[in-house]
């Protein structure tokens, strides 16, 4: 279970890739997007301040136009739909959800410069009142979208070779996310910061039926046995890294929140699976039940941290 926790959500990256890049060029004075109050109704429930970083897993990027790539009906250039944030329903608190996770994120995304105009630099989000912060990111930082592409849509030594060539940059992945996590601990001094991992929705290298399974395989747009052991791996190695990283920081307001079986009986090619496929609606995304998944298993963890005395209730 462990060697396919990130591969879920890592495989929909390579599309959130293709939706648009900025660079330092852009505008540093862009406002940060209002937050929204969400989870319970009961006024009477304490409010924590929630802000979630990251890429597309956390911004749910929405539908596109195959011949242009542009994002549809998007609220935002950074396509934030109606991903597992919004659906945050803890049983003891209510939130104020600041959301600023942008489709095609890397960690310089979040620190270093604006990759969309009029969207903020994701940690200018973090201020002394942030309570809790949810941060998903690491997969384009690794080149894990290279990967998946050449798995995807040419053979197995194809897929193998592709893995060769990212390797350094998987492996600088280590370092970047450890200033990574010590900039937001900074930046949110009073927060408890998340590292939320991502849900194991691909199947296994030889599984029965995979072949009649249109959503992972057709001619010419397939992803074989040997490409899902390869994959499989991959995704390994950069959980491993990001775990490394959060020991190296060796902070206890810095954890992990591990997914890995949020999508059991629900992967990709499953009778209902939690992602969508090939030709899904966002393709290699978590779909809408996949989403409500996440945040069932991430309210828990909210819950959790209350009980704890983690966080202060407001």
């Amino acid at each position: 279970m462990r060697r396919r926790v990130v591969i879920g959500a890592l495989v929909g990256l390579i599309v959130s890739a293709l939706s648009g890049l900025g660079g330092a060029g852009l505008r540093f004075d862009a406002e940060i997007p209002p937050p929204l109050l969400i989870g319970s109704d009961d006024p009477s429930l304490p409010t924590l301040n929630l802000v979630v970083l990251g890429d597309s897993y956390a911004s749910a990027a929405l539908p596109f136009d195959r011949g242009t790539l542009q994002v549809l009906g998007a609220p935002s250039v950074c396509a934030r739909g109606p991903a597992w944030p919004r659906l945050l329903k803890p049983a003891n608190i209510r939130l104020s959800l600041t959301h600023v996770s942008c489709s095609g994120a890397v960690v310089a995304d979040l620190v270093d410069r604006r990759m969309r105009a009029g969207e903020p630099l994701q940690v200018q989000a973090l201020t002394a009142d942030t309570d809790v912060v949810m941060l998903g990111i690491g997969g384009n930082d690794a080149g894990f979208s290279s990967v998946f592409a050449a798995c995807r849509s040419e053979d197995a030594a194809a897929c193998i070779a592709a893995g060769q060539r990212m390797k350094p940059q998987a492996a600088a992945l280590s370092g970047t996310l450890v200033r990574l996590y010590r900039t937001i601990l900074a930046k949110a001094p009073n927060a408890v910061v998340i590292v939320v991992m991502y849900a194991d929705s691909l199947p296994t290298a030889g599984s029965p039926d995979l072949d009649a399974c249109s959503a992972l395989r057709a001619p010419g747009d397939s992803i074989s046995d040997a490409d899902l052991a390869v994959l499989n791996e991959w995704g390994s190695d950069i959980a491993n890294r990001v775990r490394g990283a959060v020991a190296a920081v060796d902070d206890p307001r810095l954890r992990v929140a591990d997914l890995a079986d949020a999508f059991l009986g629900h992967r990709l090619c499953d009778p209902v699976p939690y992602q969508w496929g090939r030709d899904g609606e966002i393709p290699f995304h978590p779909n809408a039940a996949g989403h409500a998944a996440l945040a069932a298993r991430l309210s828990a963890v909210l819950d959790t941290l209350v009980t704890e005395g983690a966080v202060a209730r407001r």
